[in-house]
C-alpha cells in the first residue's frame, strides 16, 4: 500500500510539472529538470525581470570540481531554465561575499577563461559524445566551445547566440539565449538533452558545477536531462558570402618596390540542414584568417616540427565531429598533442565540402576538399606537376556504447597527380569503472609515392589507460607506428618508434593554518621509453616533480628530467630542471613563467654535441582598464657548447600586443613581433567588427622589417639597420544570412 501511494505521489508531482512547467529537480539520482516552456518577449538584459525567472531556481547547490572535488562554497548560485519554439534560456544569479573582487573585463570572445563566469554545457543529441559550451562573464562577454569524450574542449569554433551580463551589490547575474538553429539535435515531441552548469570564481582559482562532477568522469556523464517539449530546428539554409581584399608590397632593391600584388577573392559557404541533426556544408574560396595570424616562436634547432592550430572557420566548425585522439600525453596537464586529422595540412583549398551530424546512437562527418599548394604534403613530388591540385577526402563515425564509451572507424584520403596516401582507422573508448578508463586506436596506411614503386604499407596502434580520483591521477601509454606509416593528414612527432610512458600522481589537500591559500600538492613521477625501429637504439626518461595548485588560478610546478636521447648514432644525456608557474596574482595583472634550465642537445645531421643553457617563455597579461589588454611575452634560448662555454647561439623573442575592446563587437589591436636571432619585426594594426559569427568586417595592415643590405645586386642578410621589406594591407567583409 505505501509503494502504491509513493507511486501516485510521482505521478502527481510529475504531471504538475508539465502542467505548470516549472523547473524541477526529480530526483537526485536520476537528474532531470523540465525547463519552463515561456510564450513570453524575452529581453536578454540580465535584470531578468520576465515572469519566468520568479518560478523555482534549479538547484543553489553547486559542488567544486577545481582544483578539489566536493568543496561547497561559501558563494551560492542560482540558475533557471526555460524555452520557446526558438530559443533555450537560461538565468544565473550568483552571490559573491566581496564583489569589488569580481573579475570580468570587456574583451574580445573567448578571452574570458582567466576571469569570473558562468556557462551552460549542451549535449544537444544526448550520446555523451561531443557537447555545446556556452560561456558568460559578468559583464555579458561570450566564449564558447565544443567539446569532446575523445579530446577534450576546442575553444576556436564560435556560434550564434545571445548574453547579457550585470554586476550586482550581491555578485552578478547573467542572461543566456540560444537560438536552437544553432544546435544541432533530433527534433521531435519530446527532445532530451544533458546539461551541465558551471561557474568559475577566479580569485579562488575555482570550479563549481550542478551536477556534481565527479573524479574521473567526463562532462557527459556528469550531466543532468533536460526534456523539452515540441523543439524542432528551424535551420533550413545559410549562406555566408565574403570577399577579401589584399594589397602586398615587397622590396626588390635598396630603392625600388615590386608592382603592387592585389587581390580581391570573393567566397562563399552554403550550409544546408538536411535534417535536424544532419548539416551539410560547402564552401568556394574559403577564408585564410589574416586576423589570427601564428605569432613568432624559438624554430632554432627543433627536432620535431612546431603545432599551430586551425583558425579557418569553415574547418573550425564540426572541427570534434573527426576526432580521432592520438594520445600523446604531457605529464603536467592531460591534452591530445597528436591529430589523426589536422586540417591545416590541406594548405590552400579552392574548395570544400562537409556533411556532419548524427542518426540515434551515431556521430558521423565527411569532408572533401582540393588543395591548390601540395607541396607541404608532398614535398619534391609537388614540383613535378606544379599545376595539380591535390585532392582530400576524410570519413569519420562513432557509435556510442552506452555512457560517455564508444567505437569509431575513420577513412583519411590524399591524392595528388599518380601518387596516394589512404588511411583505414578503429577505435573505441570504454569505461571501466567511474575513475578508470581506457583508449585504444588502430591505424593501417598505405602509400604510394610514384607509378613506378610499390605500396608502402604502415601501421600505428596507440593505448592508453587513464585512472583519476580524488587521491590519485595515472596513466600508462603505450604507441608503436612502423617506420613505413604514413598519414598526410596527421599530425604526429616521429614514426618507427616503439613508446610507453608511464605517470603517477597521488593528491594531497592542505587544511594548514596560514596555508589555506594552497589547495593541493601533487608530487609526481614519469617514467619514458622509446625504441627506434629502425636503428634498434633506445631513449628512455625519468622525471620527478611536484604541481601545486593554488587560489587565483594558480598552479605551479617544479621538476627534474633524466633524458638519455638518441640522434644521429650517438646517445646524449641531459640533465635538466624545468619550472613552470601560472597565476592571477593580482585583479589586473596574470602571469605564465615556463623555464628549463641544464643540458641541451645540439640536433645537427653531421656533427651534433651537447650544450647547457636556460631557455623559457615568459607571458603577462595587464588589464589596467576593463577595456584595454596588453600582452608581453618573452621567448628565449641561449646555448653554449658543455665542453669550453662557447656560445652557439642566443635567441629572443618578444611579441607584444595591445587590445583596446571598445564593446563586445569592435576593437583595435596593435601588435609589434620582432626575433633577434632571425633579425625581423613584423608589426600588425587591425580594426575589427564582428556583430555575430560570419558578419564581421576586418581591416588589418602589416609590415616586415628585417637586418639586410643591398650589396652587388643582391641582399645581404643578418647586416645593417632593420629595413622595411614587406608591406600588406587586407580587407574582409562577410555577412551570415539564416533563412529558414
Amino acid at each position: 500500500m505505501a509503494k502504491l501511494k509513493l507511486i501516485v505521489v510521482s505521478m502527481v508531482i510529475t504531471l504538475l510539472s508539465f502542467n505548470t512547467a516549472r523547473a524541477v529537480e526529480v530526483d537526485n539520482v536520476n537528474l532531470k529538470i523540465i525547463p519552463d516552456k515561456t510564450s513570453e518577449t524575452m529581453k536578454i538584459d540580465a535584470e531578468l525581470t520576465e515572469e519566468v525567472w520568479k518560478n523555482k531556481e534549479i538547484s543553489e547547490e553547486f559542488i567544486s570540481f577545481v582544483p578539489v572535488y566536493g568543496e561547497i562554497l561559501e558563494q551560492k548560485t542560482k540558475v533557471w531554465a526555460a524555452y520557446d519554439s526558438r530559443n533555450l534560456y537560461f538565468a544565473f544569479k550568483c552571490f559573491d561575499s566581496e564583489p569589488g573582487k569580481i573579475k570580468a573585463t570587456i574583451a574580445q570572445r573567448d578571452r574570458i577563461f582567466r576571469e569570473d563566469w558562468v556557462g551552460v554545457m549542451i549535449d544537444a543529441v544526448g550520446n555523451k559524445q561531443n557537447s555545446f559550451e556556452f560561456y558568460v562573464n559578468p559583464n555579458g562577454i561570450q566564449g564558447d566551445a565544443l567539446n569532446s569524450s575523445a579530446s577534450g574542449t576546442d575553444i576556436h569554433p564560435d556560434f550564434v547566440w545571445q548574453s547579457a551580463g550585470k554586476i550586482t551589490d550581491f555578485g552578478y547575474q547573467v542572461e543566456i539565449c540560444i537560438p536552437v538553429n544553432s544546435l544541432s539535435f533530433k527534433s521531435g515531441k519530446e527532445v532530451r538533452m544533458g546539461i551541465l552548469l558551471v561557474r568559475q570564481i577566479s580569485r579562488l582559482g575555482m570550479a563549481i558545477s550542478w551536477p556534481t562532477v565527479k573524479a574521473g568522469q567526463t562532462d557527459f556523464n556528469s550531466m543532468a536531462t533536460a526534456v523539452y517539449q515540441e523543439l524542432k530546428s528551424g535551420l533550413k539554409l545559410e549562406l555566408l558570402p565574403d570577399f577579401v581584399y589584399s594589397s602586398n608590397k615587397e622590396r626588390s632593391n635598396n630603392n625600388d618596390w615590386e608592382k603592387n600584388d592585389v587581390s580581391k577573392e570573393f567566397g562563399v559557404a552554403v550550409k544546408y540542414g538536411i535534417t535536424s541533426s544532419i548539416t551539410s556544408e560547402v564552401t568556394v574560396n574559403p577564408d585564410f584568417s589574416q586576423v589570427e595570424s601564428d605569432a613568432f616562436q624559438v624554430e632554432v634547432n627543433r627536432r620535431y616540427p612546431i603545432f599551430n592550430f586551425e583558425k579557418r572557420p569553415f574547418f573550425m566548425e564540426g572541427q570534434k565531429t573527426f576526432d580521432f585522439g592520438l594520445t600523446e600525453y604531457n605529464h603536467l596537464q592531460f591534452g591530445m598533442l597528436g591529430a589523426a586529422i589536422h586540417t591545416r595540412r590541406i594548405v590552400d583549398p579552392g574548395w570544400a565540402a562537409k556533411v556532419s551530424g548524427s542518426m540515434g546512437k551515431v556521430n558521423f562527418g565527411f569532408l572533401a576538399a582540393d588543395d591548390r599548394s601540395p607541396n607541404q604534403t608532398w614535398g619534391s613530388l609537388a614540383d613535378s606537376s606544379p599545376n595539380k591540385n591535390a585532392y582530400w577526402g576524410i570519413a569519420r563515425a562513432k557509435y556510442n556504447l552506452g555512457s560517455d564509451n564508444s567505437i569509431g572507424l575513420l577513412y583519411s584520403g590524399s591524392f595528388f597527380a599518380d601518387n596516394s596516401n589512404n588511411t583505414v582507422g578503429t577505435d573505441i573508448q570504454y569505461r571501466v569503472s567511474q575513475n578508470l578508463r581506457l583508449f585504444v586506436n588502430y591505424l593501417r596506411t598505405e602509400t604510394k609515392l610514384s607509378p613506378e614503386t610499390d605500396n608502402k604499407i604502415g601501421n600505428g596502434l596507440n593505448a592508453l589507460a587513464q585512472y583519476i580520483s580524488p587521491k590519485l591521477d595515472a596513466w600508462a601509454l603505450y604507441e608503436r607506428y612502423d617506420e613505413n606509416f604514413q598519414m598526410n593528414s596527421a599530425f604526429i612527432d616521429r614514426i618507427g618508434i616503439s613508446r610507453g610512458k608511464l605517470f603517477i600522481g597521488p593528491n594531497f589537500y592542505t587544511h594548514i593554518k596560514g596555508l589555506d591559500w594552497i589547495k593541493r600538492i601533487q608530487p609526481w613521477i614519469l617514467l619514458k621509453q622509446l625504441r627506434d625501429l629502425g636503428t634498434h637504439m633506445d631513449d628512455s626518461t625519468w622525471a620527478a616533480g611536484v604541481n601545486v595548485y593554488f587560489y587565483g588560478l594558480g598552479v605551479a610546478e617544479l621538476s627534474y628530467h633524466n633524458e638519455k636521447e638518441a640522434w644521429q648514432g650517438q646517445n646524449f644525456t641531459q640533465k635538466y630542471v624545468h619550472f613552470w608557474l601560472y597565476g592571477q596574482l593580482l585583479k589586473w595583472l596574470q602571469t605564465q613563467i615556463f623555464f628549463w634550465v641544464g643540458d641541451q642537445i645540439y640536433y645537427d645531421s653531421v656533427d651534433p654535441f651537447m650544450g647547457i643553457g636556460p631557455r623559457g617563455i615568459v607571458e603577462v597579461t595587464l588589464e589596467p582598464i576593463q577595456k584595454l589588454r596588453i600582452n608581453p611575452e618573452w621567448l628565449f634560448n641561449y646555448f653554449s657548447r658543455k665542453s669550453n662555454h662557447e656560445k652557439v647561439y642566443f635567441v629572443n623573442v618578444f611579441n607584444v600586443t595591445l587590445t583596446y575592446q571598445f564593446n563586445r563587437y569592435f576593437f583595435l589591436r596593435g601588435a609589434l613581433r620582432y626575433d633577434d636571432y632571425e633579425k625581423k619585426l613584423l608589426t600588425d594594426l587591425l580594426a575589427s567588427f564582428t556583430l555575430v559569427p560570419g558578419t564581421v568586417l576586418h581591416l588589418g595592415y602589416g609590415s616586415l622589417y628585417e637586418n639586410k643590405i643591398w650589396q652587388g645586386n643582391q641582399w645581404i642578410t643578418g647586416t645593417g639597420h632593420l629595413l622595411n621589406m614587406k608591406n600588406s594591407l587586407f580587407l574582409k567583409l562577410s555577412y551570415l544570412w539564416r533563412i529558414k
